[in-house]
């Protein structure tokens, strides 16, 4: 097979086709990766500095934000507790979390402040101001990039705060769902304005599940969550993008509800939480490109390089056969690895994950 450009590569196994070898995908959230790849720390997560750092790593593909992504600023932010345009305030903890920062104030409880709410506009501008850089620089460097939106379920609760959202799922569940409808309106507008910048896939953010299963009952899921997650994926699969899913957490319990509204693919299976690869590839391989699943919070993190190179090539043994399957991490690269462990991932999806495989 003739050498695919890192573009081809991600194209074709969203297709379902088969690449010259297993792409590779990461979130670079580690700024420690960026001094030693780029030489400095990002003040914030930013299209330069992320699609310069992923082409020098030799990854296929990573993620870009859209502008008003609520909780990854693409702004350098002065303050350390400030508000976006939603009206969400946000605390920097750049030692715990970055790129993202902690929601700790909520502009929604009730019916009358949703009244009095007006939702941020999707045409601001400079909107796309980051996706148009990534785009061009996938464009130069021959990679793929995904422009990521935030998905109806995590968009609705942080205008609420959890617990709040919690309590009018039983107390007063028609405001739920005007306000689920209301921000799924928004980010499918987003999707479709990723799709005509460019970006190779949309995927959207919405993580649905904890350590031990969903965060909130299937019943809940069905009525409330997946109408409007329906709506997202038919909206923009229709401009003729893949759609992507990034949703954490255990999903075995909503995996049968989430695999026939469309999406091309499921990020990260997150090992920690029960997510094992060759079952999601026996139930779901047919339907889903596979992506992620070398575990971010243990061998990433505490293993031996000999131990990330062995958990690597497990991972490619079981979900790139025949196809469908592009490595990565089960979230991220963060700032707790060893930046040798993160390089020892990607060279040897490199050196293993060529078809044919020989592993």
């Amino acid at each position: 097979m003739q050498p695919m450009t890192s573009k081809e590569r991600i194209h074709a196994v969203l297709r379902h086709q088969m690449p010259d070898r297993v792409p590779i995908n990461e979130f670079i959230y580690s700024r420690n990766l960026y001094q030693e790849v780029i030489g400095h720390k990002p003040a914030f997560y930013n299209a330069e500095d992320v699609m310069d750092c992923a082409h020098t790593l030799g990854l296929d593909s990573t993620i870009m934000p859209i502008g008003g992504f609520a909780g990854i600023r693409n702004f350098d932010e002065g303050q350390k507790r400030f508000q976006d345009e939603w009206m969400i305030t946000y605390q920097k903890e750049e030692e715990v979390s970055w790129p993202g920062d902690v929601p700790v104030g909520f502009p929604l409880k009730d019916r009358a402040d949703w009244k009095n709410y007006t939702m941020p506009d999707i045409h601001k501008q400079g909107r796309l101001a980051q996706i148009e850089i990534a785009v061009r620089k996938a464009r130069e460097y021959e990679m793929a990039v995904f422009g990521v939106i935030r998905g109806p379920f995590t968009a609705t609760w942080l205008l609420f705060g959890y617990e709040q959202f919690s309590m009018l799922l039983f107390e007063d569940p028609d405001l739920i769902d005007d306000v689920i409808a209301a921000v799924t309106d928004f980010f499918i507008g987003g999707g479709k304005m990723l799709v005509e910048a460019g970006v190779d896939a949309v995927l959207f953010a919405d993580d649905y599940g904890g350590a031990t299963g969903p965060l909130m009952s299937p019943a809940h899921y069905r009525k409330h969550v997946w109408p409007q997650l329906s709506r997202l994926v038919t909206a923009i699969h229709a401009t003729g993008a893949p759609v992507i899913m990034h949703s954490d957490g255990d999903l075995r319990k909503l995996l049968p509800d989430i695999a026939p509204t469309g999406i091309a693919g499921y990020h990260p299976m997150e090992r920690k939480a029960n997510m094992d690869l060759a079952q999601i590839k026996r139930d779901y391989g047919q339907q889903l490109v596979l992506i992620g699943n070398v575990d971010n919070q243990g061998v990433l993190v505490n293993g031996s390089v000999d131990e990330v190179i062995a958990a690597t090539k497990a991972c490619l043994r079981i979900g790139a056969p025949g196809g469908g399957y592009i490595l990565g991490s089960d979230h991220s690269v963060h700032d707790d690895m060893p930046n040798a462990n993160i390089f020892a991932m990607i060279e040897t999806g490199k050196q293993y994950g060529a078809y044919p495989l020989q592993l």
